[in-house]
């Protein structure tokens, strides 16, 4: 087991409380390359718990943004929690934000505008944005290309078509696969799999949630990106090994991109 990359998760969570090194050392006591926590700046405590996460690994990282959920509640102290946060903690991405047409927890204006405003925040910083969407994959490319955003996208937790997969490859951007894919009803996800570059490939838990087969149900943990990887591997019809490596060097890209600009 080497070079095993979370892209994504929610150890802010208070699920996690008192378990985090736990985890975390688990994790690279096993051999993991990289973890990447998302803070939630609606969420009180999510930074200081972010923050005594980076603290556990020196190849821990984060992220911060407003989710699409809360985007009714979006304002310009969040906004300012939100750039105050990536720039003191050198976050590797702004996100995950974006639109969510499924659940519709806040008003599509609201989330439309807010996302706007996020891209430009994201432009302004010169960071990679990690999108969130659900069932709004060319709405959100169509936001991203008005408002002419240059920099690295990855859309995170990917369930839209294959259609859209090849549309978001096309335009250089990138896609992260969490346990989704190894669930029973996700024939369409695996076939996205199959057409995603390496290069251009993470994996990731969005833990707690989505814990892969055999253990959905559970409480999800950063360790579980093991059977995320092991079924993209299989997908792809290449070692574990080799796309491990990939998607730790599609990650360093990343990460050299944030510290030149944060």
């Amino acid at each position: 087991m080497t070079n095993y990359v979370d892209f994504h998760c929610h150890l802010d969570f208070k699920e996690f409380d008192g378990k985090r090194k736990e985890i975390i050392n688990k994790c690279f006591n096993s051999g993991f390359s990289n973890i990447v926590s998302v803070a939630d700046p609606y969420e009180p405590g999510s930074f200081e718990r972010t923050v005594e996460t980076l603290q556990c690994h020196d190849q821990v990282y984060c992220m911060a943004g407003g989710h699409p959920h809360y985007a009714s509640k979006y304002s310009n102290e969040i906004e300012e929690n939100i750039i105050g946060f990536i720039t003191e903690n050198n976050a590797i991405g702004y996100g995950e934000a974006g639109l969510d047409f499924h659940y519709n927890l806040s008003s599509p204006d609201d989330q439309r505008r807010v996302f706007k405003r996020q891209i430009s925040v994201a432009k302004e910083l010169k960071l990679p944005l990690i999108i969130h969407s659900r069932n709004a994959e060319k709405e959100v490319m169509d936001a991203l290309e008005e408002m002419k955003f240059d920099h690295p996208v990855v859309f995170h937790c990917y369930t839209g078509n294959i259609e859209d997969g090849e549309e978001i490859i096309k335009r250089g951007y990138s896609i992260s696969i969490s346990g989704i894919v190894t669930f029973k009803k996700s024939d369409s996800l695996r076939e996205v799999v199959k057409i995603i570059p390496i290069d251009r490939i993470f994996t990731e838990t969005d833990s707690p949630y989505l814990a892969p087969v055999p253990f959905r149900g559970e409480t999800n943990t950063p360790y579980w990106v093991t059977h995320v990887a092991q079924k993209v591997a299989e997908l792809k019809e290449i070692s574990v090994e080799t796309l491990n490596n990939q998607i730790k060097r599609n990650l360093e890209i990343l990460i050299n991109y944030s510290k030149k600009n944060v």
